[in-house]
């Protein structure tokens, strides 16, 4: 299994949710985590839970965490022994295959760029998110994989070409979806939509063999599962991404809200019962293993700040497969 290193301070320095979380994978698996931190600190939150120590290595770290207003050039200049940094040269120097942290993601970011190369022929790497949406048969994930979702502001057709075949190969050899189909975000469905970048990017990818190309989508879309992957920039899809989860979050409330309600309300929602339960994953952090940077030799995976154990202890295991399964030598490099 391969070897998954942890910064366990995040933004704010509270390590016990990572603690925990590789704590639970050391038991439930034979992932090999690295802990990154104070060693005492951690030493002592292990000693407070069940775990496997032969599985659980730890990296020491004096200096404190980058904060969540720090400018990520000058976070880095400072920080250079703060666990995010250490995490992240852990795999520089081959210790690890890769990283999970809930840190600042701009300076995690910033690292990335700095430290790993990208893969062949990718100009430009990009964060990947899933979203709960409807499937129209076998063999089919649940989830829908959108990316960019944050790393970028303006792309050109290159790049959102670049991120078709990321996202192809992710869902391909993660998600066995074995011929995925991949959307272009856009205003329309029309090739000619959405200004001379969209629309070099529908031309090139309504060429590429590599790609199933299903065309443009539309944000109405999305949940159709029209797409496997749909590709974006990532100013669009950072957007698109936090108004799924603010819907979602509207929906779960409304739905403990009728119970206070006459009855045409709670009526109401028992209707639409079935469609808020497969909203509520989108709220609980849980349920979602993080999101991976993919585009690098390397793929970290970057967790939210306020991730619970749980969500941190599938973000180790995300990384794990993602490893074993998405590269950086084997079928997934594009």
């Amino acid at each position: 299994m391969p070897t998954i290193a942890v910064d366990t301070m995040g933004v704010n320095g509270d390590l016990r949710p990572a603690v925990l979380g590789a704590a639970a994978v050391s038991i439930a698996t034979d992932i090999q985590i690295v802990l990154v931190g104070p060693t005492r600190d951690l030493q002592r939150a292990l000693d407070e839970t069940s775990y496997n120590p032969e599985l659980i290595d730890v990296v020491d770290v004096t200096e404190k965490p980058i904060g969540p207003t720090e400018a990520p050039d000058r976070a880095l200049r400072r920080g250079s022994g703060c666990s995010l940094a250490v995490a992240a040269r852990l795999v520089v120097d081959g210790v690890a295959e890769t990283f999970v942290s809930a840190g600042n993601p701009s300076a995690l970011w910033s690292l990335c760029a700095r430290d790993f190369s990208l893969r062949p022929n990718i100009s430009r790497a990009a964060v990947a998110a899933v979203y709960p949406r409807q499937v129209d048969g076998a063999g089919r994930d649940p989830l829908g994989l959108i990316l960019d979702v944050g790393a970028t502001v303006r792309c050109d057709a290159r790049d959102l070409v670049g991120f078709a075949s990321l996202g192809d190969s992710y869902v391909r050899c993660v998600s066995k979806v074995e011929s995925p189909r991949i959307g272009l975000l856009n205003m329309a469905t029309r090739a000619s939509a959405g200004g001379p970048e969209l629309v070099a990017a529908h031309r090139l990818l309504e060429r590429n063999p590599e790609i199933r190309f299903a065309g443009n989508v539309e944000g109405h879309e999305l949940a159709s599962g029209s797409a496997d992957v749909v590709v974006c920039e990532g100013l669009l899809g950072n957007v698109v991404l936090k108004m799924l989860y603010g819907l979602a979050e509207i929906a779960v409330d409304l739905t403990g809200a009728a119970a206070q309600r006459n009855w045409r309300w709670r009526a109401g929602m028992a209707m639409l019962g079935s469609g808020v339960e497969r909203l509520t994953p989108m709220v609980e952090y849980e349920a979602y293993a993080g999101s991976p940077i993919l585009g690098f030799q390397a793929t970290p995976i970057y967790c939210d700040p306020i991730s619970p154990a749980p969500a941190l202890a599938n973000a180790i295991k995300l990384a794990a497969k993602v490893s074993r399964d998405f590269g950086p030598s084997g079928s997934a490099a594009v």
